[in-house]
């Protein structure tokens, strides 16, 4: 199950970090002429997932991104759900390397300290913690705000390395 709270932390940090993405590219066919989903749709099928395998998500909103929990290990009903999802889990192709997902955490860590929020630093390997609600509009705007500056810090102004 450690597996899956970190598959939770990476897809929380990468849809924070790299915001909407298309999983193969705007209209990408898959090899078999199949259309690849946009990041909103697969957030949208790994949601419905949660919810139908018994853990409450939202479904995504705005630019496809969806408030995900901090991964606590010990939550039975979360681990549950994401070990029965977890092959849904969407991915970006241009999502950031590991390397770069980490030094964007630790930089969002830090900016969400400075806007108030006690967020710890994250481990390497490890997703980053984040000390949230849902309903939380004000932290979830300096989320935004501090994983913006990070990607534009790491990745470039355009998210390119």
């Amino acid at each position: 199950m450690r597996a899956s709270a970190y598959a939770l932390g990476a897809v929380t940090a990468g849809l924070l970090l790299t915001g909407c993405g298309v999983l193969g590219g705007e209209g990408a066919d898959g090899a078999d002429g199949t259309r690849e989903p946009t990041m909103e749709e697969a957030m949208a099928d790994f949601a419905a997932c949660m919810r139908e395998n018994g853990y409450d998500m939202p479904d995504p909103e705005g630019e496809g991104m969806v408030a995900l929990p901090a991964a606590d290990p010990d939550d039975e009903e979360l681990m549950a759900a994401l070990e029965a999802c977890e092959d849904i889990i969407p991915v970006d192709e241009n999502a950031p390397s590991e390397e770069e997902m980490f030094e964007q955490s630790l930089l969002v860590a830090e900016c969400m300290r400075e806007e108030g929020y006690d967020m710890p630093d994250p481990e390497p390997g490890q997703g980053l913690a984040i000390p949230l609600g849902p309903d939380d509009d004000a932290g979830m705007e300096a989320l935004t705000r501090c994983s913006d500056q990070a990607r534009e810090e790491v990745q470039g102004e355009d998210g390119d390395a």
